[in-house]
C-alpha cells in the first residue's frame, strides 16, 4: 500500500483524570489525541479536513457473529474508506452516510487483536477537500468509567494486556483496585466477564480474552464490587468495562514511515532476560505487545 511521502499530523489535547495514564505503542509519538473516561468524542485535522470518532465503542451483531462497531465522522464527503494494520486490510470499514463512516471489528481474532494494543489504521479517500486522501492511526483499549458508589473502592480506569504465560495464550488483561481502611476481602460480580481478584490490598482484576469480552459486551451492564470483612459487605461500587478509542492522529503521508512498527525496547528485553527461570508474568516489563517484540 502506497501512501504520500509528506506528512502532516495534528494533536487535539483533552482533559486528563485521576487515573494511570494510557500506555502507548512507542516512546514518542506526536500527533495523538488521547482520551480520559470523560471524552465522548476525539478530533484530528490534516490540512483543511477534520475527522471525529466516538470513544465509545459498542456491540452489534454483525455477519452472524458479535462485533464492535467504531463510529466517525468527516467534514467532506466521503468517497472510500479501508481499515488496516500492517501490510494487511483488517476488520471492515462502511461508509454509512455522506460524510460518516464506522469500523467493524468481529468477535474473536480481529477484536482481541486491536484490545491487546495493535494499531488500527484507517484510510480515508474524500471527494472535496486538501489532502484527497489521508490516514486515520487509533488506539482501541478496555476502560472502566461510569464508576457509582462508595469512594473507599478505588478502580483503576485502564485495564492493561500484559504478557502472561497461561498454557497456549500468553495474553492477559489486568486491572487494578484498591480499598481504603481495613477490609479483608474485595469481590467482583457480573452475569459474566468476572476477573480474577486477588492481592490484598492493591488488588489485580485479571481477564482472558473470552471474560473480557463479556465483561464488555454489552457495556450497559456494570460490573459490581464489594469489599468487607467477617461482618459482610461494608463498600459497594459499580462501574462499567467498556471499550474506547483512546488514541487517534492523522496524516497525509505514508503511514508506515509516520508510524513505523517499534523495534523491541533494550530497556524491555533487559528486564525480560533478567527475570529467573519459570518465571510466568513478565507484567512489570511493560504491555504485552511491548514484551512480546522482545520474545524473538
Amino acid at each position: 500500500m502506497h501512501l504520500r511521502a509528506l506528512a502532516l499530523t495534528c494533536l487535539t489535547a483533552l482533559a486528563a483524570c485521576d487515573n494511570t495514564p494510557i500506555e502507548t505503542e512507542s516512546a514518542e509519538e506526536l500527533g495523538v489525541s488521547t482520551a480520559a473516561e470523560t471524552a465522548t468524542r476525539l478530533y484530528a485535522t490534516v490540512g483543511n479536513n477534520e475527522l471525529s470518532f466516538e470513544t465509545l465503542g459498542t456491540f452489534e451483531q454483525r455477519d452472524g457473529v458479535r462485533a464492535l462497531i467504531l463510529r466517525a465522522t468527516a467534514n467532506r464527503y466521503l468517497a472510500d474508506v479501508l481499515s488496516f494494520v500492517p501490510d494487511d486490510a483488517f476488520g471492515d470499514a462502511n461508509v454509512i452516510s455522506e460524510r460518516r463512516f464506522e469500523i467493524v471489528l468481529h468477535e474473536g481474532h480481529e477484536l482481541n487483536t486491536v484490545l491487546s494494543g495493535l494499531p488500527l489504521f484507517v484510510k480515508v479517500t474524500t471527494n472535496t477537500g486538501t489532502p484527497r486522501e489521508y490516514t486515520a492511526r487509533i488506539v482501541v483499549a478496555p476502560r472502566f468509567y461510569d464508576f457509582r458508589g462508595d469512594s473507599g473502592i478505588w478502580i483503576d480506569e485502564a485495564v492493561t494486556p500484559r504478557y502472561v504465560i497461561q498454557g497456549n495464550d500468553n495474553l492477559l488483561y489486568r486491572g487494578h483496585a484498591s480499598v481504603s481502611g481495613y477490609v479483608d476481602w474485595l469481590s467482583v460480580t457480573a452475569p459474566d466477564g468476572i476477573p480474577s481478584v486477588y492481592g490484598r490490598p492493591n488488588y489485580k482484576l485479571d481477564w482472558t480474552y473470552t471474560k473480557l469480552h463479556e465483561a464488555i459486551d454489552p457495556h450497559t451492564v456494570p460490573l459490581a464490587f464489594s469489599a468487607g470483612g467477617d461482618n459482610g459487605a461494608t463498600m459497594q461500587k459499580t462501574a462499567r468495562l467498556v471499550a474506547r478509542v483512546t488514541e487517534f492522529a492523522l496524516t497525509d503521508g505514508d503511514a508506515y514511515d509516520v508510524w513505523p512498527s517499534p523495534p523491541c525496547d533494550p530497556v524491555v528485553s533487559a528486564c525480560y532476560l533478567s527475570k529467573p527461570a519459570g518465571t510466568t508474568d513478565f507484567s512489570q516489563c511493560g504491555t504485552y505487545r511491548q514484551v512480546l517484540r522482545c520474545t524473538y
